[in-house]
């Protein structure tokens, strides 16, 4: 039980339109694919490659687009040598002239990566140079390019902040749930990330059932900011 998800705006470039013959078959997938980087929040830039599905007829984005974008990832312990993989599940491109000086004026401030991950720990906790950081490794496998690929993510939380002062670290061999950036290039190898979040043992546990109303929304609108009091909204777009 394990995944990584990422989310963020992206660069692209370098895109190509390809087509795929899966291994004893006839059946053809075709996917765009993209050169692009990770962005992180120590000023390091590291090399990824970006695939989505696309349609046979499709053509790829021209240099410098700028898309928002979830995706699966794989990031091999020989990052950043090796570029980090992506398996874009949407894709989103910013509308507009990229080649324009004012292109990317209107798009949010948020050029690094998010990552959603549920993994295991693979090693002890350790503290850090600084005395406060405490660091620990999280494994998970997610079927990328193709191939199920594991990667490793360092794990970081600082508990001298606040949020951080009474969180105990996660045990060996626990399933974790975590949230954050994508910091720096790992020591050993692969990226570490700053946690934002993190929920310990993760396990499953029986649903409660819940009974729901579901009411129209009037107004035609793609984005509600309120629900209705007496219940879910449904959208009519």
């Amino acid at each position: 039980m394990s995944a990584t998800v990422v989310f963020s705006f992206f660069a692209l470039a370098n895109g190509d339109h390809v087509k795929t013959l899966r291994a004893g078959s006839s059946t053809a997938t075709y996917h765009c694919v993209y050169e692009t980087t990770i962005q992180c929040t120590s000023g390091i830039v590291v090399p990824a490659m970006l695939r989505i599905y696309s349609p046979f007829n499709d053509v790829a984005l021209p240099d410098d687009t700028v898309a928002f974008v979830s995706t699966k990832v794989c990031i091999p312990m020989t990052t950043p040598r090796d570029p980090v993989l992506l398996e874009g599940i949407c894709v989103m491109a910013v509308p507009g002239n990229p080649s324009s000086d004012n292109y990317e004026c209107g798009i949010p401030d948020f050029p690094h990566l998010m990552i959603v991950g549920l993994g295991s720990v693979t090693s002890p906790a350790r503290t850090l140079m600084d005395g406060m950081s405490k660091a620990f490794d999280v494994v998970s496998s997610n079927y990328v390019w193709d191939t199920k690929m594991v990667s490793t993510v360092c794990c970081v939380f600082d508990s001298a902040r606040p949020q951080w002062s009474k969180t105990p670290v996660p045990n060996q061999n626990t399933t974790v749930f975590y949230i954050g950036w994508f910091a720096d290039v790992a020591l050993m190898g692969g990226l570490h990330m700053e946690l934002e979040s993190i929920a310990l043992n993760v396990g499953v546990e029986s649903r409660p059932s819940v009974s729901t109303l579901v009411s129209p929304v009037s107004k035609k609108h793609k984005f509600v900011a309120v629900a209705p009091k007496e219940g879910y909204a449904r959208l009519s777009l």
